[in-house]
């Protein structure tokens, strides 16, 4: 009989999903993480009380299991857990030199760069540099400007830039929140937000959905909603594609779900943000890919981190899916106008928090979120 003890790493709203997905396969689900009450504790078939980040202690927990695999899907903080363990277990993932790039925007955006896949103009911004050699350095950029921490994601720390007065209370604030206290700085590209499900298996690739991405603007692009399948232009997904591969490629990314960020320009170019090698967060890889696509991206997840090949069947008929956030009092009343006049259409919703009063400055802020199909 196949072993069928599948080891999960993360238990939050985000990583419940996968859980939920693995049990309907068929599999045992052993989840790892702290105990903080989180629902993936509950729905786990045994939780672990194991700090995730202990990788001493991880590895020790994968000799007492002898799992068939090990899956985390939608965090960077568990990306270096989950591939030092498929190492060790001799299982294929991304070598430590992509995980390391696709973890630090200056480096993936080098790795791009050297790739030849087109790229504003950027620089690294530390803590150390002064404000007067940074002016220097950007005599060649075009404003207006983007900064963002190299090591974080979520909209934390991002900050569009006009003009050269607004240069040190920008990179000021992306400093402070980033770790590394490194920040990228580059041109910004306009033109509408885009992102992508993808898979790799071997090296090679496929998109699965394109999402239309909504957020607050400038300055800082906290998201507020995402639809897909994104609406574009005739041949505009086959050139995504085309693109997408060759940043993939650039990056030397092998194996997984792959999350670019992306923006179209009126003149059709193709510009990244930043690639992840995990699905994309708020819903994006768990819920609106299966549910627009009609592919079960869990379960090819699944099948990658046991060193099996994705199944590409479809396993549902594909909708218009689209996730809205809750931001302020009259998101929540909408939100209510579609629970009363509109039920069918909800795929499900978070637990909703108090609205809060103050800005709202990454993902964290928001009160909650609730998913619709069509």
């Amino acid at each position: 009989m196949d072993n069928k003890r599948l080891m999960i790493l993360g238990t939050n709203e985000y990583q419940n999903p996968v859980i939920v997905r693995a049990k309907e396969l068929g599999y045992e689900t052993h989840v790892y993480g702290l105990q903080r009450g989180e629902i993936g504790e509950r729905t786990a078939d045994y939780f672990h009380a194991v700090d995730v980040c202990d990788l001493e202690q991880m590895w020790k927990e994968v000799e007492k299991l002898d799992p068939c695999g090990i899956v985390s899907i939608c965090s960077e903080l568990v990306l270096h857990t989950m591939n030092y363990l498929l190492r060790k277990r001799g299982i294929p993932c991304n070598s430590e030199w992509t995980e390391k790039i696709s973890t630090d925007k200056y480096l993936m955006r080098q790795a791009m760069k050297d790739g030849g896949v087109d790229s504003p103009n950027f620089m690294l911004v530390t803590d150390k540099m002064t404000i007067d050699e940074i002016y220097a350095a950007t005599t060649e950029f075009t404003y207006p400007l983007i900064c963002k921490p190299v090591d974080l994601s979520s909209s934390r720390g991002v900050f569009k830039i006009e003009n050269k007065e607004g240069l040190k209370e920008a990179l000021d604030y992306a400093l402070e929140w980033s770790k590394k206290k490194e920040v990228i700085l580059e041109e910004f590209i306009e033109g509408p937000e885009y992102s992508g499900e993808s898979i790799a298996y071997e090296g090679k690739y496929k998109l699965l959905a394109v999402t239309e991405k909504h957020t607050t603007g400038a300055p800082h692009f906290v998201e507020t909603g995402h639809r897909q399948p994104a609406p574009l232009e005739p041949g505009m997904f086959e050139k995504i594609e085309q693109t997408l591969y060759k940043a993939f490629a650039a990056m030397k990314i092998e194996y997984g779900a792959i999350h670019p960020e992306f923006r179209i320009t009126k003149d059709g170019k193709i510009y990244f943000m930043e690639i992840a090698t995990r699905m994309g967060g708020d819903c994006i890889g768990t819920d609106l890919t299966p549910l627009s696509s009609g592919y079960d991206f869990m379960g090819m997840v699944i099948n990658i981190c046991q060193g099996k090949a994705p199944d590409f069947t479809k396993i549902r008929e594909p909708k218009l899916a689209e996730n809205h956030y809750i931001m302020s009092q009259a998101d929540l009343d909408e939100y209510e106008r579609v629970k009363k006049e509109e039920p069918e259409t909800i795929w499900r919703a978070s637990e909703m928090k108090p609205i809060s009063d103050k800005p709202v400055l990454k993902s964290a802020d928001r009160a909650g979120y609730y998913i619709t199909i069509k």
